[in-house]
């Protein structure tokens, strides 16, 4: 693990039943901190600005925080990010409990 960093995001596409990690570089973790920047990153790289929100080229993104599973207290959120078929837009919500403890320690 690099710091609070895994140094793998796990790409899973729900189509075909496929489970792939895939390694992250430093510089993305250090240029866009945390789950929200890099799932904005990941969103503006891999899904053209003309994507259907519905459309399987369009990713839902999961991603927990730096912090995540460590014992800092406030530092329990994972970020959802998407583009919204309510705006088209970029989205992102986010949610606590123990669910970004969990897919951190997965992995």
């Amino acid at each position: 693990m690099r710091y609070g960093e895994t140094g793998v995001n796990l790409e899973i596409d729900l189509s075909r039943g496929n489970i792939e990690k895939v390694e992250t570089d430093p510089k993305m973790t250090e240029l866009f901190l945390g789950g929200q920047g890099a799932g904005a990153k990941i969103l503006w790289d891999r899904v053209p600005p003309d994507t259907d929100p519905f459309s399987p080229e369009n990713l839902l993104i999961f991603s927990a925080g730096l912090l995540h599973a460590t014992p800092v207290p406030g530092a329990n959120r994972v970020a959802v990010n998407t583009f919204s078929p309510q705006t088209n837009l970029m989205s992102h919500s986010l949610m606590g409990g123990f669910f970004g403890p969990e897919l951190k320690h997965a992995g």
